[in-house]
């Protein structure tokens, strides 16, 4: 295309020169083609986006983040005369095509069309567009190069990928009970014989003495253990690129750590805020489809609702929980003082930090009984969970 107008342009100046020395009908005619020529094909390019169309179509209406995806796009020429050259852009931040290449040129002719059937891969949950978002409009003598916007962008509802993990890497067992203050189960009279890994105060003392071997004391009313997960609401960023990752991450993580208990028989409570403090009370596998809808429509607001989010967990009685998750991506003052808190409840919590930052103070500073994981935007949670 340069050498196309520097012959161009070689030739104008050559025609200027000639009907400023020499004059006469052939100078300016030649002059006039010169001038005329790159008007008409800029005009051409102009009429091609005016005229072009696009067709894309994603088949399913359920899109994941992860999963491919059919997807359809068709360029039609409806027109009797060419389209010399035209080139197609892709929304490349949040989603890939593939076997689709940028920088492949089509030539269509007169009431024709192309048609390319491939996949599409989002990357991150959300809504946003996708598939073509611009197109690049070439003359038939490669003097121009236009890029114009698509006109009618193809828009992706895309729902959080479900992780399902097989083991959590903590030190509390999935069925732990908390027996405290809060929460208290009353032994009754019956007795056991022991068992390896019964808890040693359980151990009815008259009756081993009596016996010659140790006997524990049974509970009666045992309730199914439950575990607390707060989710950080709060949306950092007005760029899409900044906070779709983050709320992403946020979202995947608490799907796969509520799903890993619910299918242990273990019940979840979500605690969040979406405007108002909520709380998901998750028991059982049957609950979870509608959990998981609720967060794919999930809305994060502005900062404000982090203080509101640790305020309104103790109004929901998060100490009825056996222990907690903290899904958090700022691990401030604020998250140190929940931690705190409830440790001195005698509850267990393991904070994930949502965060391409390394935390940088030593993870014993989070309480003996806090346990510490960072993950990473585009780390699988298979890897570091």
């Amino acid at each position: 295309m340069l050498i196309n107008r520097l012959i161009a342009l070689t030739l104008f100046i050559l025609s200027v020169i000639a009907i400023s020395f020499y004059g006469g009908p052939v100078s300016y005619g030649f002059f006039c083609l010169c001038i005329l020529v790159p008007a008409i094909s800029a005009a051409y390019c102009f009429l091609v986006y005016l005229r072009y169309r696009i067709y894309q179509v994603i088949v399913t209406k359920n899109v994941v983040v992860g999963s491919p995806t059919d997807y359809y796009f068709t360029l039609q020429n409806e027109d009797f005369y060419s389209f010399a050259g035209i080139k197609v852009e892709f929304f490349s931040d949040f989603s890939s095509i593939n076997e689709l290449n940028e920088n492949s040129e089509y030539e269509l002719p007169p009431h024709s069309g192309l048609k390319k059937e491939t996949v599409l891969t989002c990357k991150y949950r959300g809504e946003y567009d996708v598939g073509v978002r611009n197109i690049i409009v070439q003359d038939y003598l490669r003097l121009f190069s236009f890029n114009f916007k698509n006109k009618e962008n193809l828009r992706a509802i895309v729902l959080p990928r479900l992780e399902i993990l097989e083991t959590l890497r903590h030190p509390y067992s999935p069925d732990v009970y908390k027996d405290s203050l809060i929460n208290r189960n009353e032994p009754d009279v019956l007795v056991r014989e022991y068992i390896p890994g019964d808890d040693i105060r359980s151990i009815n003392w008259k009756t081993t003495a009596h016996m010659g071997k140790p006997f524990v004391r049974t509970k009666t009313g045992l309730e199914n253990p439950s575990v607390g997960i707060i989710m950080d609401s709060c949306r950092y960023g007005k760029d899409m690129a900044d906070f779709l990752p983050l709320e992403n991450k946020v979202l995947e993580t608490t799907i796969a750590v509520v799903y890993y208990y619910l299918s242990k028989g273990i019940n979840a409570s979500v605690f969040t805020y979406e405007g108002a403090p909520k709380k998901y009370s998750l028991q059982g596998m049957a609950s979870f489809e509608d959990f998981y809808a609720a967060m794919g429509a999930f809305s994060f607001k502005d900062e404000s609702t982090t203080d509101n989010l640790y305020k309104s967990v103790w109004a929901q009685n998060i100490t009825s929980c056996s222990m907690v998750y903290m899904i958090i991506h700022e691990l401030d003052d604020r998250a140190l003082i929940q931690i705190e808190e409830l440790n001195k409840n005698g509850l267990p919590v393991t904070v994930y930090h949502i965060s391409d930052e390394r935390y940088e103070e030593n993870n014993t500073d989070l309480g003996k009984n806090t346990e510490y994981t960072r993950i990473g935007y585009e780390d699988r949670l298979k890897e570091v969970l």
